[in-house]
């Protein structure tokens, strides 16, 4: 390829709010092993889901059971050029962030890529309908710290339970709760002078207690899944730290849906393990943008520019 990279290198895969039409269409146009794995996720899943990830409608999109599967397919795809690009000689590490962990259990050899893209279709499916069924929403609050943030979940929690869901950067928190809390939350956000303050498209209290049902149906799919030791290192969620063994990753995806997911350990345990490049397969740049601006020297890509733009 290229691009020469230098090792360490950290491989880190998206979650749900990065998805939008033409997701994965450059990488599936340009290579025959992004193709295979588009062709690949319709059989298995039974969607089209090359016309969602291609062309949308946002709307249907932006559904969570179907999100999922879309955002997981395209990480598989850049994924697999990855793998036929750059192997993983200089790999130590990776992680996802919420949906994207799964991604980062079968880029280390734990699931089958299959596996991993059934398991989030259940994912999905599972979290639609606890939105049906217990209504809850999240929002993004982004330019206050985080005892700003904590006065703010205090105060709106009169309106509703609420809950930090979220801990991407010293300044990027995501709340998640019932509704009139969160609603709260953006009104107090706002007057604290936060620099966003914005309601997700996501009609759930993901990474609550309120999912309890939801992540309860979720640990009946995981208790059966054939999971094996990781070939390099995953940086959990909930804690940052390395997850090396099945009991380990077991008792990650078990607690998954109702465990904040804390970014920003992810990426003080990536500085501990002197990373020098991350590399974002899946939609967009979230995830790299973070860790430019939080791993001193770091140097980041995502798919698109590593395998299209500076291909």
């Amino acid at each position: 390829m290229g691009v020469k990279l230098t090792g360490p290198i950290a491989l880190l895969f998206p979650g749900q709010g990065t998805q939008k039409p033409g997701m994965g269409k450059n990488l599936h146009d340009r290579y025959p092993a992004a193709k295979k794995v588009f062709e690949r996720a319709e059989e298995v899943l039974h969607m089209p889901v090359r016309r969602l990830c291609f062309e949308g409608p946002v709307e249907e999109l932006n559904r969570t059971d179907v999100i999922q599967p879309c955002v997981m397919t395209v990480c598989w795809a850049a994924y697999e050029v990855w793998r036929e690009s750059y192997g993983f000689e200089n790999v130590s590490v990776t992680a996802g962030h919420s949906l994207g962990e799964i991604a980062s259990l079968a880029a280390a050899g734990s699931i089958p890529w299959e596996t991993a893209l059934l398991l989030v279709k259940e994912r999905g499916r599972i979290m639609a309908q606890a939105s049906h069924e217990q209504a809850g929403g999240m929002i993004a609050i982004v330019g206050l710290e985080e005892a700003a943030v904590e006065k703010i979940r205090e105060q709106a929690s009169e309106k509703g339970r609420l809950w930090v869901a979220n801990r991407n950067a010293d300044v990027q928190f995501v709340l998640s709760g019932e509704v009139a809390a969160v609603r709260e939350a953006e009104t107090l956000a706002l007057a604290a002078g936060a620099r966003r303050a914005l309601i997700l498209t996501i009609p759930l209290a993901a990474h609550t207690p309120l999912m309890e049902a939801a992540a309860a149906a979720f640990r009946k799919v995981v208790d059966k899944l054939p999971i094996k030791a990781p070939s390099f290192p995953i940086l959990a969620n909930a804690s940052g730290e390395a997850l090396r063994t099945v009991a380990a990753l077991q008792e990650e995806l078990r607690l998954q849906m109702l465990r904040q997911v804390d970014w920003a350990r992810t990426m003080v345990s990536m500085r501990a393990m002197k990373v020098k490049t991350v590399v974002e397969l899946g939609p967009g740049r979230v995830l790299a943008s973070l860790a430019a601006k939080h791993i001193p020297g770091v140097d980041t890509w995502n798919a698109e520019e590593l395998f299209i733009d500076f291909a």
